[in-house]
């Protein structure tokens, strides 16, 4: 199963170097271009580039239309959705070849550039709250219980009770969304201070040498956990604000496009 799961990351990091590249080569070279929007090979890229935004809906109607559920795991149909996301803008873009056209065209394609870039944040804020881009979802009350086990490991060591449970209540204080954000990088930089702290006071206690490791060991454990739950919750948050704004994003884009369809063909 692992050797699975690498496997498609590996295809899917490829795949997103190689859109990077056609984008800079089609931004580069656009000026030699041969393509237009308005025929041959130019339109049908336009044509399969908006069908493929189309078949975006396919993930959000799998969740709510029970024949499709019996098609493949929700992880497949994310893969899935989040390649499309992709392919279908670059081939917009060579479509449009690079440029500017009339008003109606501008807003299609800017908003299918937002929702692209929205989408991209979507998967961030996607596999940090799950196990691996395409696993499970971690559930909270499974590192709480994890961090509940390393803590009873430490429970006899009285030294690091104080710093330890005052770390642990400044990372998981419940704060703004905003305020959350921007205490994720300081709690690691509070976790290396608290812990340089407590390896200095153990020295002096005349800990033996074996002793020290160990618990230093079970102290970074500690501390990583706690901030991963600290950034679970963060990220499962910022995951809900992005899905609100995500959909309608979406719905804007696929307006504009039907606009954009409908004035080419009519005008």
């Amino acid at each position: 199963m692992f050797a699975r799961l690498r496997t498609l990351l590996q295809f899917d990091i490829l795949f997103f170097i190689f859109a990077f590249y056609l984008i800079t080569k089609g931004i580069i070279r656009r000026e030699d271009s041969f393509l237009t929007a308005e025929s041959g090979l130019g339109y049908m890229l336009g044509i399969v580039g908006a069908s493929m935004m189309l078949l975006l809906l396919l993930y959000p109607l799998r969740k709510h239309v029970k024949l499709l559920q019996h098609f493949g795991a929700v992880r497949y149909w994310f893969r899935f959705h989040m390649l499309l996301g992709v392919a279908g803008p670059v081939l917009i873009l060579y479509h449009s070849n690079f440029g500017l056209g009339s008003t109606n065209s501008n807003i299609a394609l800017f908003s299918m550039l937002v929702v692209a870039g929205s989408g991209l944040f979507g998967r961030l804020f996607y596999s940090k709250i799950h196990d691996g881009l395409y696993g499970r979802k971690i559930e909270l009350a499974e590192l709480q219980k994890s961090l509940q086990e390393i803590k009873s490991e430490m429970s006899g060591a009285s030294a690091v009770t104080e710093l330890i449970s005052s770390f642990e209540k400044r990372a998981l204080h419940g704060r703004s969304l905003i305020s959350a954000v921007v205490f994720m990088p300081l709690s690691r930089l509070y976790a290396n201070i608290i812990r340089r702290q407590l390896l200095a006071n153990m020295k002096r206690q005349s800990i033996s040498q074996k002793a020290l490791l160990e618990m230093d060991k079970n102290i970074h454990r500690y501390f990583r956990l706690i901030i991963k739950v600290a950034d679970f919750s963060v990220y499962e948050r910022l995951f809900s604000l992005w899905h609100v704004l995500h959909i309608p994003l979406f719905i804007m884009m696929i307006i504009s496009g039907i606009v954009h369809v409908f004035a080419v063909h009519v005008y």
